[in-house]
């Protein structure tokens, strides 16, 4: 499952990096820093990946999570930080979905 969400959110930041100034360089793998102090995105970019791998997961996967939250926004450790943070906060909230069912 983590490498299907990891795919599809290397989709999305692919299709933001069209729209960037200074395209996301993706080398690192899971470490690739997003939002934060030492990341690429502003809040508008980050809302677009979001936006876009919310999509994706219900279209291809069939799960339908929203992911930005206030405990996401209001976390210490931003799980919008890095590629492999992301995919690993996608990874819980589908496990709580699943639960909820």
């Amino acid at each position: 499952m983590k490498s299907h969400i990891l795919k599809i959110i290397y989709t999305a930041i692919e299709h933001e990096n069209n729209s960037l100034a200074h395209p996301i360089d993706l080398a690192t793998g899971e470490e690739t820093s997003l939002y934060g102090l030492k990341g690429y995105l502003d809040s508008i970019s980050l809302v677009s990946i979001v936006v876009d791998v919310e999509a994706m997961l219900e279209k291809q996967l069939g799960i339908s999570i929203i992911l930005v939250n206030d405990s996401a926004m209001s976390a210490a450790n931003s799980p919008f930080a890095t590629v492999g943070s992301f995919a690993n906060y996608i990874s819980k909230r589908c496990a709580e979905a699943n639960h909820a069912i």
